[in-house]
């Protein structure tokens, strides 16, 4: 297979990744702030906490108490989800920064509640339910645009 379509195969299993993501984060919550916009100033609920060094999707469900399945495995990204008493979650890690703050960029429309980390994002369906993550892991929540009228 030439290199090109390798590289387009990639780009279609990304974005269908962050689709996917946004989705079971529940589409019509909300999405990731950038700073200077308008949703800048509720992003965070809770101060922003200094992230912690990298953790692998396995880490992440582990610490959440479910078992990940994964569902994209690249040389760009790494996804899983699983599923708790508090709801359906969906994990992400990046092999640059760059990679998680495209991904941001790219789910913002959909909405959200994400738990940003370094190079890692967790998806989940409530601010609460990824207090302990934060607690344990660091990271920032963010919130996207608030959707109504559905």
């Amino acid at each position: 297979m030439p290199p090109s379509d390798k590289r387009r195969i990639r780009r279609a299993c990304t974005l269908g990744a962050v689709l996917c993501a946004a989705l079971a984060a529940g589409a019509c919550a909300t999405a990731p702030a950038r700073p200077g916009s308008a949703h800048a100033a509720h992003a965070a609920h809770a101060p922003s906490t200094a992230p912690a060094a990298a953790a692998t999707v396995e880490q992440l469900a582990s610490a959440l108490g479910c078992t990940a399945e994964l569902g994209i495995q690249a040389d760009e990204l790494r996804q899983g989800s699983c599923e708790t008493g508090q709801g359906a979650y969906r994990m992400t890690t990046f092999a640059a920064a760059q990679g998680l703050r495209s991904w941001l960029a790219e789910a913002e429309p959909y909405g959200g509640v994400y738990l940003v980390g370094d190079r890692w994002v967790v998806t989940a369906p409530t601010e609460d339910a990824l207090a302990e993550l934060r607690e344990r892991f660091g990271g920032r929540v963010e919130n996207g645009a608030a959707h109504t009228g559905h």
